[in-house]
């Protein structure tokens, strides 16, 4: 595997992507364009942008709240990474809308990946088959596609991110072989002769501070009561704070978590609306019981669990780190010692700053996931 990769500033299109790919030649074409852009740059002209530059390559990529290229994290920049991989196949596929996919649709989007890498669903194997995504941050249907396509790929590693719009929260947009879609998700789909792993990280542990969704708008991801209460004064009870005292600082410092299947997940709160509801930036339930997160050190909890256990690192880390971790580290000034682990873990690391993360089937917030091909586990 080879891999270049670049990076621009110019808030025009065309001038970033020449900037970004100056150093990709004009050789042999790479067998893989992954791309992720602020929105300094326009993503319709990025998108045809790089078709031109790079006809016939599949791309992948989508709109970020912040760039990471080789450990160097950023915003209002493009970064791009160019991969040639003999041993790694690659196949783009599009949920063209979000809003209407089903399971029939979900599944004919994984035969034609399937497909595309010429193997058929039975051929299908988890120790040399995984799936990146890139979804649409802001339609609220991460949580329904990304589970439509967990059982439509049978159990396939799957990890990804939904696009940003640097915290604006009007449109967002991913990236496929030239177009830049709206309410899609984008689907790479691979088959590896290295081997690879899914990388999960956080760095929140739970508390005994437990509290449980009594009212909610499921669709909007609103919750209006928690144990009985309006959520924002049960949540800042819980806290140990008066209404008053929750800023968004104290929420993304103090998210509230919750266990499925012997793991922990966060569920990160957006906004506090005027009435003391919560909205959160992935999906809730009536019923549900969440703790308060526990607060471990980022750049410590980052570093112990992307070493590589004394093995060699990986080639390539492609990264989708939670927006909510990247104004922490930012509010810290953690990007040396964030970035120095990112580089430990791979030669090369591209990825994004997300309003959400996706593994297997589930949609997440305030982690880090990955995948890393190559190097030790």
């Amino acid at each position: 595997m080879r891999v270049v990769q670049g990076k621009s500033a110019a808030t025009g299109a065309s001038e970033a992507v020449a900037e970004a790919t100056r150093a990709m030649g004009d050789g042999n074409a790479p067998s893989l364009l992954l791309v992720f852009a602020s929105t300094k740059q326009d993503p319709r002209e990025v998108a045809a942008a790089l078709a031109t530059r790079f006809p016939g390559v599949p791309t992948a990529g989508c709109t970020t709240a912040g760039e990471i290229v080789d450990g160097e994290l950023s915003t209002g920049a493009l970064v791009v990474s160019a991969i040639w991989s003999p041993e790694v196949r690659w196949a783009v596929g599009v949920v063209p809308s979000m809003t209407a996919v089903d399971a029939a649709s979900a599944r004919k989007t994984a035969d034609e990946l399937f497909a595309r890498l010429g193997i058929t669903r039975d051929q299908a194997d988890p120790n040399k088959h995984f799936c990146i995504t890139f979804m649409d941050g802001l339609c609220m249907k991460e949580e329904h596609v990304v589970a439509l396509m967990a059982d439509a790929l049978e159990g396939l590693p799957l990890v990804g991110g939904s696009a940003g719009d640097d915290l604006a929260f009007q449109s967002t947009r991913v990236f496929a072989n030239g177009e830049a879609l709206t309410n899609a998700a984008v689907l790479l789909l691979a088959v590896s002769e290295i081997p690879f792993h899914v990388v999960k990280h956080q760095h929140y542990k739970p508390t005994e501070r437990d509290l449980v969704i009594t009212r909610a708008d499921v669709e909007k991801r609103r919750v209006y009561e928690i144990d009985g209460r309006t959520a924002l004064h049960a949540y800042a009870a819980a806290l140990g704070l008066s209404s008053g005292e929750v800023t968004d600082d104290v929420t993304f410092m103090n998210p509230l978590t919750f266990a499925y299947g012997g793991e922990l997940y966060v569920r990160s709160i957006q906004k506090i609306e005027d009435d003391g509801s919560l909205v959160f930036y992935c999906g809730i339930e009536e019923g549900m019981v969440l703790a308060v997160g526990g607060h471990e050190p980022m750049a410590e909890a980052l570093a112990r669990d992307l070493s590589p256990d004394g093995g060699e690192p990986a080639e390539l880390f492609v990264a989708f780190n939670c927006i909510l971790r990247a104004l922490e580290i930012r509010k810290r000034g953690l990007h040396g010692p964030i970035g120095d682990a990112l580089r430990k873990k791979a030669k090369h690391v591209i990825g994004f700053d997300t309003y959400g993360e996706q593994l297997d089937g589930l949609h997440i917030n305030q982690t880090l996931v990955g995948i890393a091909l190559g190097g030790s586990r």
